[in-house]
């Protein structure tokens, strides 16, 4: 009984439903091994780890068991007030606990964020019972206090992250008081938390929006002023290009540091396998657009012919590009320490603000990096002021692209990805180590796609370290994360609820969902998403919990639809049936480009890496295909546009953005990969070292996809589908007016 308590206690899942509906059961062995990951960090009190068999566990930890069952389930009944709580702006109230035989009248002092300090009285009489433990010899009540009736008419508590004090009087309490400011004299030793208000939805788009834009992987842009990847000012030119257009978004690709620059093995170049996602990745500096370039002109002159061979290839060269990269960088930062700093003037201010700002947790990496960089010979790169100056660099170059998306008409601007974990050698785990449970890492059940499950080698992080420090790592992660766009995808949003666990030990361990406190963690997303100004969308694709489906919608987090998972039966669905609280993208980095799939390359560059293990299995995959570009024609024709088999693939790309732009959801993306026909993808899941992922560039360059009339034609169409015919008129008069960008060239 105490086992089975402390597994659930720490979260441990106990069963699941999978992919086909089968409702799988973990035996309590199984999942023993997890429990033993949440519980390596635990110090008070100590677990004995070695016998991971329930009699064995049991039998070494049995004083520790009851201890851990009583610190998690007791204590929190013995403490009036929670150490962290949320409440809804709309009704504000906090939960208090107390001994069934204590029923005093409450004196309540609120501080909130912005320093205002109220206080009210409350009598007993006004507290809502609404749970109870019993431990003997003892019981408890658990009270909702709300303070609506105590507040003055017209002066309502503001949302943020308010101080709660709680105390009791003894004597009688009049139950018409109301607030008051004057001081209130405590009668017994008060009790304190923090008290999250939360607006009921998170930041919502207008209702006559219909917002459209282009999905891009930054690193894929092509130009010739960039220096091996595309970087910031390329992003500044594509939304010149695409807010002449009516654009409403860019949506990108996660832009997180990736940490270990001169150690390029392929794992630490996948966006969705960040060091820190607070910090933001320098290659993607664009150099000349940096105030101390012009000091620099005669290296950049040098180097040109390495940024010309660098430019020429079809993938990225990350240790080439890295190397001249942070050459250039190296060189920009001294010119910043020779000029700026110790100027006293606007840009050094700007600087020492942002370092000050970003407080330990941007020392903690930049000294990582440096640390990182000397082990591996890099002396250029190991002081931690220049990782500093990089971050504060990027920071300055992002932001300035997200008001030049606003100023050129764009509704909502960049759309950031931040990815659902972190490499465990990273700085983001380094700087929160009690955060993390570094004996396990993250992934996916098994399924049809996978049957082994997957493992996605991040690391976790620890739900019960998470309640106990307030939550405060996830509030800065969110924070950092939404300053810089106007939308944020979460990835694999299902993790605010539970995430899957592999634990490292044993290799061939199973693993289990660990689950989260998802109604306290979308209560700060919706508080950040308003405050940020910031648009939610959730990555909910895969298996997903009702519970969590409904929880999104509820508290206005906008879904992410597939196009190629968008079927009603074997049909894809009807434009109108798309759900209207999603983003619809017809594609994404880990399924095939429309070309490839129409064309069927990516099954047979499937069976080249061996994710289909026999020829007899690619061809019944090629016979699935071939039912699914019927059922493809076929809702074509349902919806007004014709298109064969033997037609010119330009003919259906156009007809499928014409239909899928008419789309029912409140957001519309189609990736620019698409746009420009290329074939070749981004990522292919299941594989590491066999393909080179997330090195792919675009076969074009900007200009080129610029002048294509083929692009022209269809942003056209997908401007038609998403406006009136009146506003799509007055795009065609107004023409291709093209806005200048915010970086100089």
């Amino acid at each position: 009984m105490g086992l089975e308590k402390l597994l659930y206690l720490q979260g441990v899942g106990a069963s699941y439903s999978d992919y086909s509906g089968r409702m799988v059961h973990h035996s309590q062995a199984e999942r023993l091994g997890l429990l033993a990951c949440l519980l390596a960090n635990c110090t008070q009190p100590k677990f004995h780890l070695d016998d991971l068999s329930p009699d064995g566990f049991v039998a070494a930890n049995g004083e520790a068991i009851e201890k851990r069952n009583f610190d998690l389930d007791v204590a929190p009944w013995q403490r009036p007030l929670a150490t962290f709580q949320f409440a809804c702006l709309t009704e504000p109230s906090f939960i208090l606990s107390l001994p069934a035989e204590m029923q005093p009248d409450l004196r309540v002092r609120i501080l909130t964020e912005g320093g205002t300090q109220l206080e009210m009285s409350i009598p007993f009489a006004a507290l809502e019972r609404v749970g109870d433990y019993y431990c003997e010899p003892h019981l408890y009540y658990r009270y909702r206090v709300s303070i609506a009736p105590y507040l003055t008419q017209g002066h309502p508590l503001p949302m943020g992250y308010h101080q709660l004090s709680v105390g009791f009087s003894k004597g009688p309490i009049d139950g018409k008081s109301k607030l008051n400011t004057v001081a209130i004299d405590w009668q017994t030793e008060g009790h304190h938390g923090t008290w999250l208000l939360a607006p009921p939805k998170a930041k919502q788009l207008r209702e006559t929006d219909k917002p459209w834009g282009v999905s891009i992987a930054l690193y894929s842009l092509r130009s010739d002023s960039q220096w091996g990847i595309g970087d910031f000012g390329d992003l500044g030119a594509l939304i010149a290009w695409l807010g002449g257009y009516g654009c409403d978004f860019i949506q990108l690709n996660p832009l997180h540091a990736l940490g270990d620059s001169f150690n390029l093995e392929e794992a630490y170049i996948s966006p969705y396998s960040p060091s820190d996602r607070r910090r933001l990745n320098p290659l993607y500096i664009h150099i000349e657009s940096v105030p101390e370039a012009n000091e620099i002109a005669p290296l950049l002159q040098t180097l040109a012919l390495d940024r010309e061979r660098l430019n020429r290839d079809n993938w990225l060269d990350y240790p080439k590009l890295t190397q001249l990269k942070y050459r250039l960088f190296v060189a920009l930062y001294q010119v910043f320490s020779r000029d700026v700093l110790g100027s006293g003037g606007a840009r050094e201010q700007a600087f020492m603000q942002f370092v000050a700002q970003e407080g330990e947790a941007l020392s903690s990496f930049c000294q990582l990096e440096a640390d990182k960089a000397q082990a591996q010979g890099e002396q250029m790169a190991a002081d931690p002021q220049l990782h500093r100056y990089l971050q504060f660099v990027a920071h300055e170059q992002l932001i300035a692209c997200q008001h030049q998306a606003l100023a050129a008409g764009m509704s909502i601007g960049l759309i950031g990805d931040m990815a659902v974990g972190v490499r465990g050698d990273g700085a983001e785990v380094h700087h929160n180590r009690d955060a993390y449970c570094q004996q396990a890492s993250i992934g996916a059940p098994p399924d049809d796609f996978a049957p082994k499950g997957q493992n996605w080698g991040l690391t976790p992080p620890d739900p019960i370290a998470m309640a106990q420090s307030g939550f405060s790592h996830f509030i800065a992660l969110i924070r950092s994360n939404m300053r810089y766009y106007g939308a944020l995808r979460l990835d694999h949003v299902m993790a605010l609820l539970r995430l899957w666990w592999w634990p490292s030990e044993p290799h061939e361990a199973p693993g289990a969902y660990v689950y989260y406190p998802i109604d306290t963690l979308l209560a700060i997303v919706r508080l950040e998403s308003m405050r940020s100004n910031c648009v939610v969308i959730g990555e909910d694709l895969g298996i997903v919990p009702d519970e969590v489906r409904a929880k999104l919608s509820d508290g206005g987090i906008y879904a992410n639809e597939l196009f190629y998972f968008c079927r009603q039966g074997e049909a894809f669905k009807s434009p109108q049936d798309h759900r209207a609280d999603s983003l619809m993208m017809l594609a994404n980095h880990d399924v095939p480009t429309l070309l490839a799939w129409w064309s069927q390359s990516d099954l047979h560059l499937k069976r080249q890496l061996e994710l289909l293990e026999s020829d007899q299995a690619l061809e019944q995959a090629l016979e699935r295909r071939d039912g699914e570009r019927q059922q493809l024609l076929a809702w074509l024709e349902a919806n007004g546009e014709t298109a064969s088999l033997e037609e010119d693939y330009l003919l259906l790309l156009s007809a499928w953005v014409t239909v899928a732009a008419r789309s029912h959801s409140r957001l519309f993306s189609v990736q620019l990969a698409d746009l420009c026909c290329e074939r070749h993808g981004v990522n292919i899941p299941g594989t590491w070292q066999e393909y080179a992922n997330w090195q792919r560039r675009l076969p074009y360059s900007l200009t080129s996809l610029r002048q294509s009339p083929s692009i022209k034609r269809l942003l056209r169409s997908i401007v038609e589908g998403r406006s009136s015919a009146e506003a799509s008129e007055q795009f065609c008069r107004a023409g291709e007016h093209l806005r200048q960008p915010v970086f100089s060239r």
